[in-house]
């Protein structure tokens, strides 16, 4: 009509898309109608009334069968959901004291290799560094690690996912031997840790350090973890000088004079100060720059004794190569080496299983040093602290409402009726989590559920308000309940319908774009919220039913054991 008054050309796709939603629409409302029509068609035969027991047994049994389920064909639990990367980092950590030009030398052909990247807009590499930290508490990175930043396009414009896109770049860079490679993406949410994350504890260092690589080594062999690392970092090559006190002072000198003597051939000593008019200068006294980098050299430096005789310095002491820690890590004053490891979820590997797979590696296959012991941390800490709070939170905002309901209704029977559907919509949810094979995310699952139960108290006390009222009208409690499934049913089914359709381009990424008049599914919206979004829509489905079938019979029950309670007293 608007495009004839106006002459103004109506593309055929909207008019097509109008069409639809006009055929959508009066199919929903038969649905309705028709749903509105059985309680009517069966009113003279109410099975549900009759039959409380069997109603009340089976959503019981129905609901442990729900947790048995997901125990079995559940995709497990996750903390945050990952996400499409938006920038891909390949990160090099090379020995100790490895310089900028021999760090370039490895990352500028792995730059040229990664320009053919799927998606690629940008490379940014950083020798020496791992870029910019904001965080005032952390720089960029130690000084022998490198990093390339691999940005993408955006999530509507790539041609594939960029997790399949890290899997390729995975592969572009196998091979390299001398340095340690490892792919990771910019950590989305609340910062976590790995998923698996084992924390090793041992007052004795070098068992520590060879307990963490032997248990590198194995968690390598273990599929589903990559990116596996550690937190122990050797430092640089030193030489170290053990001094021999009793051949010191045998040989009538001491530590300090042998001290000195090495910390004049490295560092040297002043000896004289050099002036020219007003300027002064000072005059060190050290080994020439190619001596003082040879250990024989080294090795033939002599100690004057007291009475001015030189003494040889490998008489004195015992001259070592090593190379020790360059920081010690401790946790609770223990000395602490952390293993951690990525887990492909991509490939449906789950977190909880992973780090059983790890500890049965600790329990069975490695012989631990007495007095060490190992324990997970990283996103598994943050994960069971979450689930604890969200626990509580879902324990009272339900015990909020009902001091809310009691309050109201100046009763127990009311309260408790509404309050069990709200325990009985996690049928809903954890069926849903089955069939789409969807994680139950610690937070954003939580948040559903937690919302969920403010959804499904609506339409309860929609129901019981109106049986309250019509028994204040004289009607009997059975017929009270019957009339109101028959007249409550429309406006039950209408608030959950609109809730659904109002989540569903959340949860499936459904998107029209009215400008070009095309559809696209997905977005990074959903990969975040999609969790929150199958619990919303499955459980407000099943508790939808459960108002109109369990919540009548439920009231039914505590109703009439209130009324024996009160006649026998």
């Amino acid at each position: 009509m608007f495009g004839m008054m106006t002459g103004a050309p109506i593309p055929q796709t909207f008019l097509m898309i109008l069409v639809g939603a006009a055929g959508f629409a009066f199919a929903l409302q038969g649905v309705l109608w028709f749903l509105s029509l059985l309680p009517a068609l069966f009113r003279r035969r109410v099975w549900i009334t009759d039959h409380r027991a069997r109603v009340l047994w089976s959503m019981g049994a129905i609901l442990a069968l729900t947790f048995v389920a997901y125990g079995a064909w559940g995709s497990g639990s996750e903390f945050f959901p990952e996400i499409d990367p938006r920038e891909i980092w390949v990160d090099f950590k090379f020995p100790s004291g490895t310089n900028l030009d021999a760090q370039d030398a490895v990352v500028g052909p792995i730059e040229e290799r990664l320009t053919g990247t799927a998606d690629l807009t940008d490379l940014l590499a950083n020798i020496g560094s791992t870029g910019v930290n904001i965080d005032p508490g952390s720089g960029g990175g130690s000084s022998n690690e490198s990093r390339i930043s691999v940005q993408l396009e955006r999530f509507g414009d790539r041609s594939q996912s960029s997790m399949l896109t890290m899997d390729q770049v995975r592969d572009q860079v196998q091979g390299l031997t001398g340095v340690q490679v490892v792919i990771d993406k910019p950590e989305e949410g609340v910062p976590a840790g790995k998923p698996v994350s084992v924390q090793l504890s041992s007052e004795n260092y070098g068992d520590l350090q060879a307990t963490a690589e032997a248990l590198k080594r194995r968690m390598r062999q273990i599929p589903g973890l990559y990116n596996v690392d550690d937190d122990f970092d050797e430092g640089y090559p030193e030489l170290r000088i053990q001094v021999d006190r009793t051949a010191a002072a045998r040989a009538n000198t001491n530590t300090g004079a042998i001290a000195s003597t090495i910390r004049t051939a490295l560092a040297g000593t002043e000896v004289a100060k050099y002036r020219i008019g007003e300027d002064e200068y000072d005059i060190v006294v050290r080994l020439p720059r190619e001596q003082r980098r040879s250990i024989d050299s080294i090795e033939e430096l002599t100690v004057q004794d007291d009475d001015g005789a030189p003494r040889p310095l490998l008489s004195l002491a015992k001259i070592t190569t090593t190379a020790g820690p360059a920081a010690i890590q401790r946790v609770d004053l223990r000395r602490t080496i952390t293993v951690e490891a990525d887990v492909d979820h991509s490939r449906g590997y789950r977190d909880a299983d992973l780090r059983a797979a790890v500890a049965a590696v600790l329990d069975e296959e490695m012989d631990l040093a007495p007095g060490m012991r190992y324990e997970f941390a990283g996103s598994n800490e943050e994960e069971q602290e979450s689930s604890e709070f969200l626990s509580r939170a879902f324990v009272i905002a339900l015990l909020l409402i009902g001091l809310i309901l009691v309050t109201e209704f100046d009763s127990l029977v009311t309260p408790i009726t509404i309050l069990i559907s709200v325990v009985l919509s996690l049928i809903g949810v954890l069926w849903g989590l089955i069939l789409t094979s969807t994680p139950f995310g610690i937070v954003m699952t939580g948040i559903g559920v937690i919302s969920l139960a403010g959804i499904v108290v609506n339409n309860a006390i929609v129901l019981c308000d109106f049986i309250l009222q019509e028994r204040r009208n004289g009607l009997s409690r059975r017929d009270a309940i019957i009339e109101a499934g028959m007249v409550r049913i429309r406006p039950v089914l209408l608030t959950a319908v609109t809730t659904i359709l109002g989540l569903i381009p959340l949860t499936t990424g459904v998107n029209f774009d009215f400008f070009e008049m095309s559809v696209t599914t997905g977005g990074e919206s959903t990969q975040w919220w999609g969790a929150m979004g199958v619990a919303v829509i499955c459980g407000l489905a099943v508790a939808t039913v459960l108002t109109l079938l369990v919540v009548p019979v439920t009231y039914d029950v505590l109703d009439s054991m209130s009324e024996r309670v009160s006649r026998r007293k």
